[in-house]
Protein backbone atom coordinates (compact mmCIF):
# COMPACT_ATOMS: atom_id res chain seq x y z
CA UNK A 1 0.00 0.00 0.00
CA UNK A 2 2.85 2.26 1.15
CA UNK A 3 4.81 1.96 -2.34
CA UNK A 4 1.75 2.79 -4.59
CA UNK A 5 1.14 5.68 -1.97
CA UNK A 6 4.09 7.35 -4.12
CA UNK A 7 1.95 7.74 -7.11
CA UNK A 8 -0.76 9.59 -4.68
CA UNK A 9 1.86 11.73 -3.88
CA UNK A 10 2.33 12.15 -7.64
CA UNK A 11 -1.48 13.00 -7.85
CA UNK A 12 -1.74 15.28 -4.62
CA UNK A 13 1.07 17.66 -5.74
CA UNK A 14 0.03 17.82 -9.65
CA UNK A 15 -3.44 18.18 -9.50
CA UNK A 16 -3.03 21.05 -7.15
CA UNK A 17 -0.49 22.86 -9.87
CA UNK A 18 -2.06 22.04 -13.35
CA UNK A 19 -4.28 19.47 -14.64
CA UNK A 20 -2.33 19.52 -18.13
CA UNK A 21 1.04 18.26 -15.67
CA UNK A 22 -1.69 15.73 -14.00
CA UNK A 23 -2.58 14.51 -17.15
CA UNK A 24 0.81 13.66 -18.55
CA UNK A 25 2.28 12.31 -15.27
CA UNK A 26 -0.63 9.91 -15.50
CA UNK A 27 0.05 8.60 -18.90
CA UNK A 28 3.49 8.55 -18.33
CA UNK A 29 3.27 6.35 -14.64
CA UNK A 30 0.98 4.00 -16.36
CA UNK A 31 3.51 3.39 -19.36
CA UNK A 32 6.08 3.01 -16.63
CA UNK A 33 4.09 0.76 -14.58
CA UNK A 34 2.98 -1.34 -17.85
CA UNK A 35 6.83 -1.77 -18.86
CA UNK A 36 7.95 -2.93 -15.31
CA UNK A 37 5.64 -5.43 -14.57
CA UNK A 38 7.88 -7.95 -16.38
CA UNK A 39 10.79 -7.20 -13.99
CA UNK A 40 7.72 -6.96 -10.91
CA UNK A 41 6.98 -10.10 -11.66
CA UNK A 42 10.03 -11.67 -11.67
CA UNK A 43 9.94 -10.20 -8.17
CA UNK A 44 7.00 -11.94 -7.58
CA UNK A 45 8.03 -15.12 -8.92
CA UNK A 46 10.59 -15.22 -6.05
CA UNK A 47 7.17 -15.93 -3.97
CA UNK A 48 6.95 -19.93 -4.35
CA UNK A 49 11.05 -20.55 -4.74
CA UNK A 50 12.07 -18.75 -1.27
CA UNK A 51 9.02 -19.78 0.33
CA UNK A 52 9.30 -23.26 -0.76
CA UNK A 53 12.51 -24.07 0.07
CA UNK A 54 11.77 -22.57 3.62
CA UNK A 55 9.16 -24.94 4.45
CA UNK A 56 11.62 -27.55 3.23
CA UNK A 57 14.49 -25.80 5.38
CA UNK A 58 16.62 -24.73 3.01
CA UNK A 59 17.75 -21.42 3.75
CA UNK A 60 20.63 -21.25 1.63
CA UNK A 61 18.34 -22.34 -1.42
CA UNK A 62 15.97 -18.95 -0.21
CA UNK A 63 19.44 -17.01 -0.27
CA UNK A 64 20.34 -18.23 -3.72
CA UNK A 65 17.05 -17.28 -4.95
CA UNK A 66 16.86 -13.53 -4.32
CA UNK A 67 20.90 -13.34 -6.05
CA UNK A 68 19.34 -14.62 -8.95
CA UNK A 69 15.99 -13.21 -9.16
CA UNK A 70 18.40 -9.75 -8.73
CA UNK A 71 20.25 -10.89 -11.34
CA UNK A 72 17.27 -11.63 -13.70
CA UNK A 73 15.68 -7.74 -12.63
CA UNK A 74 19.02 -6.46 -13.64
CA UNK A 75 18.66 -7.59 -16.97
CA UNK A 76 15.00 -6.55 -17.94
CA UNK A 77 16.11 -2.60 -17.11
CA UNK A 78 17.81 -1.65 -20.09
CA UNK A 79 14.79 -3.53 -22.53
CA UNK A 80 11.97 -1.91 -19.74
CA UNK A 81 13.72 1.47 -20.08
CA UNK A 82 13.72 1.54 -24.02
CA UNK A 83 10.20 -0.07 -24.62
CA UNK A 84 8.70 2.70 -22.13
CA UNK A 85 10.33 5.87 -24.03
CA UNK A 86 9.44 3.65 -27.37
CA UNK A 87 5.87 3.61 -26.49
CA UNK A 88 5.76 7.88 -25.65
CA UNK A 89 5.99 8.26 -29.15
CA UNK A 90 3.16 6.49 -30.09
CA UNK A 91 0.89 8.83 -28.18
CA UNK A 92 -0.02 11.96 -30.88
CA UNK A 93 -0.29 9.38 -33.60
CA UNK A 94 -2.59 7.66 -31.21
CA UNK A 95 -4.90 11.21 -30.65
CA UNK A 96 -3.24 12.58 -27.11
CA UNK A 97 -2.57 16.04 -27.22
CA UNK A 98 0.94 17.50 -27.99
CA UNK A 99 1.20 18.94 -24.82
CA UNK A 100 0.18 16.32 -22.76
CA UNK A 101 2.73 13.89 -24.66
CA UNK A 102 5.14 16.21 -24.20
CA UNK A 103 4.73 15.82 -20.14
CA UNK A 104 3.98 11.79 -20.74
CA UNK A 105 7.48 11.69 -21.95
CA UNK A 106 9.14 13.93 -19.24
CA UNK A 107 7.45 11.87 -16.68
CA UNK A 108 9.07 9.16 -18.10
CA UNK A 109 12.28 10.27 -18.44
CA UNK A 110 12.68 11.04 -14.55
CA UNK A 111 11.39 7.58 -13.83
CA UNK A 112 13.27 5.44 -16.04
CA UNK A 113 16.30 4.81 -13.25
CA UNK A 114 13.67 3.97 -10.82
CA UNK A 115 12.00 1.11 -13.02
CA UNK A 116 13.96 -1.68 -12.47
CA UNK A 117 13.75 -0.97 -8.40
CA UNK A 118 10.33 -1.30 -8.62
CA UNK A 119 10.88 -5.41 -9.16
CA UNK A 120 14.08 -5.22 -6.80
CA UNK A 121 11.46 -3.94 -3.70
CA UNK A 122 9.34 -6.54 -4.08
CA UNK A 123 11.92 -9.30 -4.49
CA UNK A 124 13.45 -8.24 -1.61
CA UNK A 125 10.30 -7.86 0.37
CA UNK A 126 9.15 -11.15 -0.66
CA UNK A 127 12.04 -12.65 0.68
CA UNK A 128 11.86 -10.79 3.94
CA UNK A 129 8.20 -12.41 4.50
CA UNK A 130 9.05 -15.48 3.86
CA UNK A 131 10.98 -15.31 7.35
CA UNK A 132 8.29 -13.90 8.99
CA UNK A 133 9.87 -10.14 9.05
CA UNK A 134 7.72 -8.23 7.34
CA UNK A 135 8.85 -4.73 9.72
CA UNK A 136 11.95 -4.05 7.62
CA UNK A 137 9.83 -3.69 4.36
CA UNK A 138 7.41 -1.70 5.59
CA UNK A 139 10.03 0.84 7.23
CA UNK A 140 11.71 1.01 3.95
CA UNK A 141 8.52 2.10 2.16
CA UNK A 142 7.55 4.41 5.13
CA UNK A 143 10.71 6.22 4.85
CA UNK A 144 10.36 6.62 1.15
CA UNK A 145 7.21 7.98 1.17
CA UNK A 146 8.23 10.29 2.97
CA UNK A 147 11.17 11.57 0.93
CA UNK A 148 9.18 11.23 -2.23
CA UNK A 149 6.56 13.55 -0.57
CA UNK A 150 9.33 16.58 0.31
CA UNK A 151 11.15 15.72 -2.89
CA UNK A 152 8.55 15.73 -5.05
CA UNK A 153 6.77 19.24 -4.01
CA UNK A 154 10.19 20.54 -3.98
CA UNK A 155 10.69 19.44 -7.85
CA UNK A 156 7.21 19.92 -8.88
CA UNK A 157 7.30 23.25 -7.48
CA UNK A 158 10.88 24.61 -7.53
CA UNK A 159 11.36 27.42 -4.61
CA UNK A 160 7.99 28.11 -4.39
CA UNK A 161 7.38 25.08 -2.28
CA UNK A 162 10.32 26.52 -0.10
CA UNK A 163 9.27 30.02 -0.11
CA UNK A 164 5.77 28.24 1.50
CA UNK A 165 7.72 26.73 4.70
CA UNK A 166 9.97 29.77 5.35
CA UNK A 167 13.13 28.87 3.40
CA UNK A 168 15.19 30.78 0.70
CA UNK A 169 14.84 30.46 -2.44
CA UNK A 170 17.99 28.64 -4.66
CA UNK A 171 16.94 29.16 -8.28
CA UNK A 172 15.26 26.00 -8.39
CA UNK A 173 12.21 26.35 -11.27
CA UNK A 174 8.98 24.16 -11.21
CA UNK A 175 9.93 21.17 -13.18
CA UNK A 176 6.51 19.52 -13.26
CA UNK A 177 5.58 16.63 -14.66
CA UNK A 178 9.58 15.72 -14.46
CA UNK A 179 10.07 16.62 -11.06
CA UNK A 180 7.87 14.47 -10.08
CA UNK A 181 8.78 11.37 -11.94
CA UNK A 182 12.07 12.00 -10.50
CA UNK A 183 11.40 12.43 -7.30
CA UNK A 184 10.15 8.83 -7.20
CA UNK A 185 13.11 7.49 -8.91
CA UNK A 186 14.88 8.90 -5.61
CA UNK A 187 12.28 7.62 -3.26
CA UNK A 188 13.02 4.42 -4.85
CA UNK A 189 16.81 4.01 -4.83
CA UNK A 190 15.92 4.89 -0.89
CA UNK A 191 13.11 2.22 -0.86
CA UNK A 192 15.48 -1.13 -2.19
CA UNK A 193 18.65 0.46 -0.64
CA UNK A 194 17.06 -0.13 3.04
CA UNK A 195 14.93 -3.37 2.24
CA UNK A 196 17.92 -5.11 0.34
CA UNK A 197 20.09 -4.13 3.40
CA UNK A 198 17.16 -5.63 5.45
CA UNK A 199 17.39 -8.97 3.68
CA UNK A 200 21.34 -9.34 3.79
CA UNK A 201 20.96 -8.90 7.32
CA UNK A 202 18.47 -11.32 7.99
CA UNK A 203 20.43 -14.08 5.47
CA UNK A 204 23.29 -13.23 7.55
CA UNK A 205 26.27 -14.59 5.47
CA UNK A 206 25.19 -18.33 6.31
CA UNK A 207 25.10 -21.16 3.67
CA UNK A 208 24.43 -20.16 0.14
CA UNK A 209 23.37 -22.19 -2.69
CA UNK A 210 22.93 -20.49 -5.89
CA UNK A 211 20.13 -20.64 -8.29
CA UNK A 212 20.18 -20.62 -11.69
CA UNK A 213 18.87 -17.31 -13.51
CA UNK A 214 16.78 -18.98 -15.68
CA UNK A 215 15.38 -21.30 -13.08
CA UNK A 216 13.83 -17.69 -11.33
CA UNK A 217 12.93 -16.73 -15.17
CA UNK A 218 11.08 -19.69 -15.94
CA UNK A 219 8.64 -19.27 -12.73
CA UNK A 220 8.99 -15.54 -13.35
CA UNK A 221 8.62 -15.11 -16.74
CA UNK A 222 4.79 -15.80 -16.64
CA UNK A 223 3.89 -14.11 -13.40
CA UNK A 224 5.75 -10.54 -15.53
CA UNK A 225 3.57 -11.02 -18.32
CA UNK A 226 0.29 -11.72 -16.09
CA UNK A 227 1.53 -8.50 -14.64
CA UNK A 228 1.46 -7.08 -17.97
CA UNK A 229 -2.02 -8.75 -19.33
CA UNK A 230 -3.74 -6.78 -16.15
CA UNK A 231 -1.45 -3.63 -16.05
CA UNK A 232 -1.32 -3.23 -19.52
CA UNK A 233 -5.02 -3.14 -20.35
CA UNK A 234 -5.53 -0.16 -17.03
CA UNK A 235 -2.43 1.93 -18.92
CA UNK A 236 -4.16 1.24 -22.43
CA UNK A 237 -7.35 2.62 -20.60
CA UNK A 238 -5.13 5.81 -19.33
CA UNK A 239 -3.68 6.47 -22.73
CA UNK A 240 -7.15 6.00 -24.59
CA UNK A 241 -8.51 8.26 -21.81
CA UNK A 242 -5.84 10.94 -22.82
CA UNK A 243 -7.24 10.96 -25.68
CA UNK A 244 -10.69 11.83 -24.65
CA UNK A 245 -8.54 15.02 -23.17
CA UNK A 246 -6.84 16.01 -19.93
CA UNK A 247 -9.66 16.29 -17.55
CA UNK A 248 -11.20 12.26 -18.44
CA UNK A 249 -7.43 11.67 -18.16
CA UNK A 250 -7.03 13.19 -14.77
CA UNK A 251 -9.61 12.02 -13.23
CA UNK A 252 -8.53 8.48 -14.31
CA UNK A 253 -5.62 9.12 -12.47
CA UNK A 254 -7.36 9.92 -9.80
CA UNK A 255 -9.49 7.53 -9.12
CA UNK A 256 -7.51 4.60 -10.40
CA UNK A 257 -4.93 5.74 -7.89
CA UNK A 258 -7.12 5.46 -4.90
CA UNK A 259 -8.42 2.01 -6.03
CA UNK A 260 -4.86 0.93 -6.79
CA UNK A 261 -4.00 2.27 -3.19
CA UNK A 262 -6.76 0.46 -1.57
CA UNK A 263 -5.51 -2.74 -3.69
CA UNK A 264 -2.39 -2.95 -2.03
CA UNK A 265 -4.12 -4.25 1.08
CA UNK A 266 -5.45 -7.14 -0.62
CA UNK A 267 -1.85 -7.72 -2.52
CA UNK A 268 -0.41 -7.84 0.85
CA UNK A 269 -2.66 -10.35 1.97
CA UNK A 270 -1.91 -11.91 -1.78
CA UNK A 271 2.10 -11.75 -0.79
CA UNK A 272 1.46 -13.57 2.71
CA UNK A 273 -0.96 -16.26 0.60
CA UNK A 274 1.73 -16.75 -1.06
CA UNK A 275 4.37 -17.45 0.95
CA UNK A 276 2.27 -19.80 3.61
CA UNK A 277 0.92 -21.67 0.06
CA UNK A 278 4.38 -22.42 -0.66
CA UNK A 279 5.32 -22.76 2.63
CA UNK A 280 2.49 -25.97 2.67
CA UNK A 281 4.01 -26.91 -0.70
CA UNK A 282 6.95 -27.12 0.68
CA UNK A 283 6.60 -29.14 3.86
CA UNK A 284 4.58 -31.80 1.60
CA UNK A 285 1.19 -30.39 3.53
CA UNK A 286 -1.96 -29.20 1.42
CA UNK A 287 -2.82 -25.57 0.85
CA UNK A 288 -5.72 -25.46 0.49
CA UNK A 289 -7.30 -23.89 3.89
CA UNK A 290 -4.79 -20.98 3.97
CA UNK A 291 -5.26 -20.23 0.30
CA UNK A 292 -9.12 -19.90 0.95
CA UNK A 293 -8.43 -18.38 4.15
CA UNK A 294 -6.29 -15.61 2.39
CA UNK A 295 -9.14 -14.84 -0.27
CA UNK A 296 -11.37 -14.39 1.62
CA UNK A 297 -9.54 -11.89 3.91
CA UNK A 298 -8.61 -10.02 0.16
CA UNK A 299 -12.04 -9.91 -0.48
CA UNK A 300 -13.27 -8.30 2.98
CA UNK A 301 -10.45 -5.86 2.94
CA UNK A 302 -12.18 -5.14 -0.26
CA UNK A 303 -15.46 -4.90 0.50
CA UNK A 304 -14.69 -2.10 3.65
CA UNK A 305 -13.02 -0.04 0.77
CA UNK A 306 -15.92 -0.24 -1.18
CA UNK A 307 -18.35 1.25 1.18
CA UNK A 308 -15.97 4.13 1.67
CA UNK A 309 -15.66 4.89 -1.93
CA UNK A 310 -19.38 4.91 -2.07
CA UNK A 311 -20.46 7.00 0.65
CA UNK A 312 -17.94 9.83 -0.28
CA UNK A 313 -16.88 9.68 -3.73
CA UNK A 314 -16.31 13.23 -3.99
CA UNK A 315 -14.83 14.25 -0.86
CA UNK A 316 -12.09 11.44 -2.06
CA UNK A 317 -11.34 12.88 -5.54
CA UNK A 318 -11.38 16.59 -4.08
CA UNK A 319 -8.13 15.80 -1.95
CA UNK A 320 -6.43 15.41 -5.06
CA UNK A 321 -7.80 18.05 -7.60
CA UNK A 322 -9.88 21.02 -7.30
CA UNK A 323 -10.80 21.13 -10.98
CA UNK A 324 -14.79 20.76 -10.50
CA UNK A 325 -14.61 19.06 -14.10
CA UNK A 326 -12.13 16.46 -12.68
CA UNK A 327 -14.12 16.31 -9.33
CA UNK A 328 -17.73 15.26 -11.72
CA UNK A 329 -16.11 12.91 -13.01
CA UNK A 330 -13.52 11.38 -10.83
CA UNK A 331 -16.30 10.98 -8.58
CA UNK A 332 -18.26 8.85 -10.96
CA UNK A 333 -15.31 6.45 -11.23
CA UNK A 334 -14.54 5.94 -8.05
CA UNK A 335 -18.26 4.79 -7.63
CA UNK A 336 -17.46 2.11 -10.25
CA UNK A 337 -14.32 1.74 -8.72
CA UNK A 338 -16.76 0.81 -5.47
CA UNK A 339 -18.02 -2.34 -7.97
CA UNK A 340 -15.18 -3.86 -8.59
CA UNK A 341 -13.44 -4.18 -5.16
CA UNK A 342 -14.38 -7.12 -3.68
CA UNK A 343 -13.36 -8.53 -7.30
CA UNK A 344 -10.16 -7.15 -7.24
CA UNK A 345 -9.25 -8.54 -3.94
CA UNK A 346 -10.46 -12.05 -4.78
CA UNK A 347 -8.50 -12.29 -7.61
CA UNK A 348 -5.68 -10.30 -6.58
CA UNK A 349 -5.25 -12.90 -3.98
CA UNK A 350 -5.87 -15.89 -5.77
CA UNK A 351 -2.94 -14.93 -7.98
CA UNK A 352 -0.90 -15.41 -5.30
CA UNK A 353 -2.49 -18.55 -3.94
CA UNK A 354 -1.44 -19.98 -7.60
CA UNK A 355 1.99 -18.55 -7.23
CA UNK A 356 2.59 -20.00 -3.77
CA UNK A 357 1.77 -23.31 -5.79
CA UNK A 358 4.12 -22.83 -8.40
CA UNK A 359 1.31 -22.48 -10.86
CA UNK A 360 2.17 -19.12 -12.51
CA UNK A 361 1.01 -19.66 -16.42
CA UNK A 362 -2.63 -20.23 -15.86
CA UNK A 363 -3.42 -16.79 -14.30
CA UNK A 364 -1.59 -15.22 -17.43
CA UNK A 365 -4.04 -17.12 -19.48
CA UNK A 366 -6.95 -16.15 -17.51
CA UNK A 367 -5.74 -12.35 -17.33
CA UNK A 368 -5.54 -12.26 -21.45
CA UNK A 369 -8.67 -14.00 -21.87
CA UNK A 370 -10.65 -11.85 -19.65
CA UNK A 371 -9.47 -8.65 -20.01
CA UNK A 372 -8.20 -8.40 -23.66
CA UNK A 373 -10.62 -10.51 -25.12
CA UNK A 374 -13.32 -9.78 -22.97
CA UNK A 375 -13.42 -6.44 -21.02
CA UNK A 376 -11.30 -4.29 -23.77
CA UNK A 377 -13.67 -5.01 -26.49
CA UNK A 378 -16.61 -4.41 -24.42
CA UNK A 379 -14.85 -1.21 -22.96
CA UNK A 380 -14.29 0.42 -25.91
CA UNK A 381 -17.83 -0.32 -27.25
CA UNK A 382 -19.32 1.25 -23.74
CA UNK A 383 -16.96 4.11 -24.04
CA UNK A 384 -17.22 4.96 -27.78
CA UNK A 385 -19.96 3.05 -29.34
CA UNK A 386 -22.46 4.20 -26.98
CA UNK A 387 -20.26 7.46 -25.95
CA UNK A 388 -20.10 6.60 -22.52
CA UNK A 389 -16.68 7.83 -22.45
CA UNK A 390 -14.06 6.75 -19.52
CA UNK A 391 -17.76 5.66 -16.96
CA UNK A 392 -17.83 3.05 -20.51
CA UNK A 393 -14.08 2.47 -20.05
CA UNK A 394 -14.76 1.56 -16.85
CA UNK A 395 -17.31 -0.37 -17.36
CA UNK A 396 -15.19 -2.83 -19.61
CA UNK A 397 -12.16 -3.39 -17.01
CA UNK A 398 -15.09 -4.23 -14.24
CA UNK A 399 -16.20 -7.34 -16.07
CA UNK A 400 -12.70 -8.30 -16.70
CA UNK A 401 -12.14 -8.33 -13.23
CA UNK A 402 -15.45 -10.00 -12.17
CA UNK A 403 -14.27 -13.30 -14.58
CA UNK A 404 -11.24 -13.28 -13.57
CA UNK A 405 -11.92 -13.35 -10.35
CA UNK A 406 -14.38 -16.38 -10.30
CA UNK A 407 -11.90 -18.09 -12.64
CA UNK A 408 -8.58 -18.24 -10.69
CA UNK A 409 -10.50 -19.57 -7.27
CA UNK A 410 -12.12 -22.35 -9.02
CA UNK A 411 -8.64 -22.98 -10.01
CA UNK A 412 -7.37 -23.00 -6.77
CA UNK A 413 -9.87 -25.53 -5.54
CA UNK A 414 -9.44 -27.59 -8.44
CA UNK A 415 -5.43 -27.34 -7.77
CA UNK A 416 -5.50 -27.90 -4.44
CA UNK A 417 -7.59 -31.49 -4.68
CA UNK A 418 -4.54 -33.37 -5.07
CA UNK A 419 -0.64 -33.10 -4.04
CA UNK A 420 1.16 -30.19 -4.98
CA UNK A 421 4.65 -30.71 -6.18
CA UNK A 422 7.38 -28.18 -5.74
CA UNK A 423 8.95 -25.70 -8.40
CA UNK A 424 11.51 -27.17 -10.38
CA UNK A 425 14.88 -26.53 -8.32
CA UNK A 426 17.24 -26.06 -11.24
CA UNK A 427 20.12 -26.25 -8.77
CA UNK A 428 24.03 -25.22 -9.76
CA UNK A 429 26.95 -26.43 -7.51
CA UNK A 430 26.49 -25.04 -3.53
CA UNK A 431 29.22 -22.60 -2.31
CA UNK A 432 29.49 -21.18 1.05
CA UNK A 433 29.10 -17.57 1.05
Amino acid sequence: MLLVSMGLVDTAVLGRVSVTELAGATIGRSIGFGVASISMGIGMGLEPLASQALGAGETGRAWGALVATLKAIALTWIPVALLGMAITFLLEPMGVAHEITVRARWYLTGQLPGLGLYGAYIAARTYLQAHGNARAALFAALIANLMNWIVCNVLVRGDEALLAVGLPGVGLPPLGAFGAGLATSLAEIVLVGIALYAARARHAGGASEPVLVRTVLAVGIPVGLQLFAELGIFSLVALVSGRLGEVPASAHQVAIGLASFTYMASLGVSAATSVRVGNAVGEGTSPRRVGLLGIGLGGGLQAMSAVVFALFPRQLVGLFSQDARVVDLGAKLVMIAAVFQLFDGVQGVASGALRGAGDVRFAFLANVVAYWAIGLPVALWLGFGLGLGAPGLWGGLTLGLVIVAFVLVARFVVLTRGKIERVEKGRVKPEAG
